[in-house]
């Protein structure tokens, strides 16, 4: 009985660590990032269907040519991909930073919701780079965007145009490699 009794404690401890690892390794997804994870999905999914590739891109497009823009009222020119060229070409100021942070950190959330939806989308090795290669650039931009929220929460410009440098890389290096 008090093998028994030990064996089973063991068992409860076992279990209790080995949840308490797994539950550590997946922490709980940023609220922003779901948010946006949310708003892109019902950008290129409205019906609820599995995303393609090429909806999921033209997210970071400007608004006319499909993509969620930049700003609370993103103008027809607004883009994604242009604040963040805008952004690694010249160092924001102090007060730009200050104010358009909540901007800056949606767009932060979005590229890092972007590359966990364009992650499963990987089709065939191209141009000499195959999957490693895809899933170490979308880890790119997802440091990148999360480097992106520390600068702006810091008000640093010179540190956001740095984050901003690292996003447009791993944008660029993943588009020479994979666009058709």
């Amino acid at each position: 009985m008090h093998r028994c009794a030990i064996g089973l404690a063991a068992g409860v401890a076992l279990t209790l660590a080995t949840f308490a690892v797994s539950s550590a390794q997946k922490a709980p997804e940023d609220p922003g990032v779901n948010a946006a994870r949310a708003e892109i999905l019902a950008k290129v999914a409205p019906r609820g269907g599995k995303p393609k590739l090429d909806d999921l891109v033209l997210v970071y497009k400007r608004v006319n040519r499909g993509g969620l823009g930049f700003g609370p009222q993103p103008n027809a020119t607004s883009g994604m991909e242009t604040k963040i060229i805008d952004l690694s070409r010249a160092a924001p100021s102090k007060v730009t930073v200050k104010m358009e942070s909540d901007d800056l950190i949606k767009l932060a959330h979005r590229m890092i919701a972007m590359a966990d939806l364009v992650r499963p989308h990987f089709t065939k090795p191209m141009g000499g780079k195959g999957k490693k290669d895809w899933d170490q650039w979308l880890d790119d931009q997802k440091v990148a965007a999360k480097e992106l929220i520390r600068a702006v929460e810091n008000e640093d410009g010179k540190a956001v145009t740095k984050a901003a440098k690292k996003l447009h890389y791993a944008c660029g290096e993943c588009h020479a490699a994979f666009r058709d």
